[in-house]
Order: structure tokens, then C-alpha cells, then sequence
């Protein structure tokens, strides 16, 4: 008898341990920027200038699909219910291209290989961080190259915001501010030329 109540006990326990792998719960895809408009046509973009937008570059331990919060000093974690849709190196590109776009609509912004682009724009994160207070601050270097391979300007800049929750939704809005903050002084240097 002793032998068939651990059987049951045994039973009972990968049971519970089924039924709680069966329930799990339905993961959240979060993307960077804002919804692009809902505008239909055409536009020509014959002589504008063209403004290629390199990759952006930020530390390894960042490049992916985990929406990641700082826990402690060295300590980051990783969302157990939400993801980025893509690579954070590749939603940042897409994100700022998007935000610059908005801000220098005489300009085509591209994130392709374009053979005689008026301007190359070179980003480097070095600090996307959410705290657990829900701050988040991007520090980053950029500069921007002419035609012909010179440095045109090379800027650092820290930027900030405040998520209004802790949960992936409100951190996703804040870190889509903290990177229109970055674009927002990027324009101001393509203008300043």
C-alpha cells in the first residue's frame, strides 16, 4: 500500500506539472516607433537629397529580441510575456529612420545601400537602458559623413524619459520617445549644414 499511495503522490505531481506547461501564457510582439501613417499614393522623390542611415550599432548584450529592464547595477532581465519583433539593433534603424523621416520630409531617409547618398549617418548606442523605476535612457555617438567620405559632424547625446508603468507596453512607448528625442537632434544637425 505504501508503494501505490507514492505511485499516486508521483501521478498527481507530473499531472499538476502538464496541466501548468498547457497554460501557458499568449507572448506579446512590441516594435519600436510609431505606426506609419495611413496615407496611399505615390510621391516622387526625384532630386531630393538622399540621407543613408547605417545600421545602428549597440553592445552585444542588447542585440535581441528581449525587452530588457535593469534590475541592478549589472543586472538586466530579460521580459518573461514580451519580445521586440526584430533584433533591437535593427528596430532602432528602423525606429530613427522613421523619426527622421518625419522630421526632414524634404529628404529621403534610407536605410539601404544607395551608390551616391548626400549624407551618411553613423549611430552608436552605447546605453539603452530601462531602470526599475521605469526611467529610460538612451546615450548614444552619431555622425553624420558627406558625399565624399568627410566628417560632417560627430555629436554624443543622452536622452530621457519616463515610462508611465513598468509593464513592456509602457516601456516600449518610452523607449519609441527616448529614440525620437536622438532623432530630434540628429535632424537639427542635417539642418545645421
Amino acid at each position: 500500500m505504501n508503494s501505490l499511495f507514492w505511485r499516486g503522490l508521483v501521478l498527481i505531481g507530473l499531472s499538476a506539472l502538464l496541466v501548468g506547461c498547457g497554460s501557458s501564457f499568449a507572448l506579446k510582439i512590441y516594435e519600436l516607433g510609431d505606426p506609419a501613417p495611413p496615407a496611399f499614393g505615390v510621391w516622387t522623390e526625384n532630386g531630393l537629397p538622399i540621407v543613408e542611415l547605417k545600421i545602428v550599432t549597440v553592445p552585444d548584450y542588447l542585440d535581441s529580441s528581449d525587452i530588457l529592464r535593469r534590475s541592478g547595477q549589472n543586472e538586466v532581465i530579460a521580459s518573461p510575456a514580451g519580445r521586440w519583433g526584430e533584433r533591437l539593433s535593427l528596430g532602432l534603424t528602423h525606429s530613427l529612420a522613421a523619426a527622421l523621416s518625419a522630421r526632414l520630409p524634404t529628404t529621403v531617409i534610407t536605410t539601404a545601400f544607395t551608390s551616391a547618398p548626400r549624407r551618411q549617418i553613423f549611430v552608436d548606442i552605447e546605453k539603452f537602458d530601462i531602470e526599475p523605476d521605469g526611467r529610460c535612457l538612451i546615450a548614444a555617438r552619431w555622425q553624420i559623413m558627406t558625399s565624399d567620405g568627410q566628417i560632417a559632424l560627430h555629436e554624443h547625446g543622452t536622452f530621457g524619459t519616463t515610462a508611465t508603468a513598468t509593464d513592456d507596453p509602457a516601456i516600449a512607448v518610452a523607449m519609441t520617445q527616448a529614440v525620437d528625442q536622438l532623432a530630434a537632434e540628429i535632424a537639427r544637425g542635417i539642418d545645421r549644414e
